[in-house]
């Protein structure tokens, strides 16, 4: 069995829990997130464990890496993950996107949804199912309040829904600016689920629907730092990263991505 940045024993219970889930199903275009968690944990194994920038060493609180989710059909790995999401601090690790409806069927009334995506994902059903990846942010809609950042590809349909929806903070990639998400934030609740679809980053090319002009790392860390310091985070995910080719730098970076949500999380 792996472990989550191959921590001595010790360490591998604790406050933080990192859950893999092996799903996708009727893709858009690209294939192959489903292979995504296991080369993101692989990579895991890498990093360093002290976080100069934060000057903190997260893995002291304990990261639980569990078996990976798998599932036949959508209805199954969402109750497969909505079982097993309880009162920690969990990490989910897609997977497509879909698996965020499964990671957040739980989640309280007073929590809000933050989504760092390309897409708007606003359709109300794609492919003949209201539970495609495309259909997230509507099926989250119904129950949570979203904040919508780094997009920049959507149908006309999903901007004009967006746009007479007051419970849907939007900023697209064009219009993005820190000045901006802090005009949003106050409007959201205190407690927060942040989504993250590797789609967003300009950093990542092995993903389904890839779109030029996304964040860079820095702007990322500034964002994450900026919402860990307004809000309560409870948990997080990182969704379509689909290994094909020339992905080990790739993988290497949502490690740390994970490491460094692990980081803002501790310091909260």
């Amino acid at each position: 069995m792996n472990y989550w940045m191959n921590l001595p024993e010790e360490y591998r219970t604790g406050k933080f829990i990192i859950l893999p889930i092996e799903y996708e199903k009727d893709l858009t275009y690209g294939k192959g997130a489903s292979l995504g968690s296991k080369e993101i944990i692989k990579a895991s194994e890498h990093l360093e464990y002290y976080d100069c920038e934060l000057n903190s060493e997260p893995f002291l609180k304990g990261i639980e890496l569990l078996e990976p989710v798998k599932a036949e059909n959508t209805e199954e790995m969402i109750d497969k993950v909505s079982s097993i999401v309880k009162n920690k601090f969990i990490i989910g690790l897609g997977g497509d996107h879909a698996v965020t409806i499964g990671l957040t069927k739980n989640l309280p009334d007073d929590c809000s949804v933050i989504i760092l995506d390309a897409h708007a994902d606003f359709f109300h059903s794609w492919n003949g199912s209201e539970y495609n990846h495309r259909c997230v942010s509507q099926r989250l809609i119904a129950k949570q309040d979203l904040a919508l950042i780094g997009v920049r590809a959507m149908d006309k349909d999903e901007d004009d829904l967006i746009k007479n929806n007051e419970n849907v903070h939007l900023v697209k990639a064009f219009e993005y600016s820190l000045d901006k998400i802090k005009q949003i934030l106050p409007k959201l609740k205190q407690k927060v689920y942040i989504s993250i679809d590797v789609d967003v980053f300009d950093f990542i090319t092995n993903t389904g629907t890839p779109e030029p002009g996304g964040m860079s790392w820095n702007q990322t860390m500034e964002l994450l730092q900026l919402i860990f310091n307004e809000k309560e985070v409870i948990s997080a995910d990182i969704v379509e990263f689909a290994p094909q080719e020339n992905f080990r730098a790739e993988a290497y970076t949502l490690a740390k991505l994970v490491y460094k949500i692990i980081g803002f999380k501790n310091s909260q």
